[in-house]
């Protein structure tokens, strides 16, 4: 019986993960629809965000079928986010030359990939062996 609860704890904080990972996909995939005042960059922007929408779909998949050898390159994959939206609000962004504002979307993102990096990494420690 303790198995059992352990593993559905464990199937839990993975599912949950998968579906906020698909959340976060979805609020990216919004962004695919964003127009810059540099049509390039318009381009380049809206491609990033399909793509990346696209990768976290992947990882909501990869976390439901309990792939474990994913776990640390989705997490690697939020870090990445992370790092690039927090890089893109404290600098100036690629291609656009200036720091880009706050608004819903990224304060959206930013705590989801606080939550996403926290439970890949709870994944993982759980489910070592």
């Amino acid at each position: 019986m303790a198995q059992e609860k352990i593993d559905i704890s464990k199937l839990s904080v993975r599912w949950a993960a998968a579906m906020l990972s698909a959340l976060w996909a979805g609020v990216h995939l919004v962004l695919t629809h964003a127009i810059l005042p540099n049509p390039i960059a318009t381009m380049i922007y809206d491609t990033f965000f399909g793509f990346t929408a696209a990768l976290a779909i992947i990882a909501a998949f990869l976390l439901i079928m309990g792939i474990k050898y994913t776990y640390p390159l989705i997490t690697a994959f939020y870090v990445i986010d992370l790092a690039l939206l927090s890089e893109t609000r404290l600098g100036p962004a690629l291609f656009i030359g200036k720091k880009l504002p706050f608004n819903i979307y990224v304060d959206v993102s930013l705590v989801l990939d606080i939550i996403l990096i926290i439970l890949s990494i709870i994944i993982i420690l759980t489910n070592r062996k």
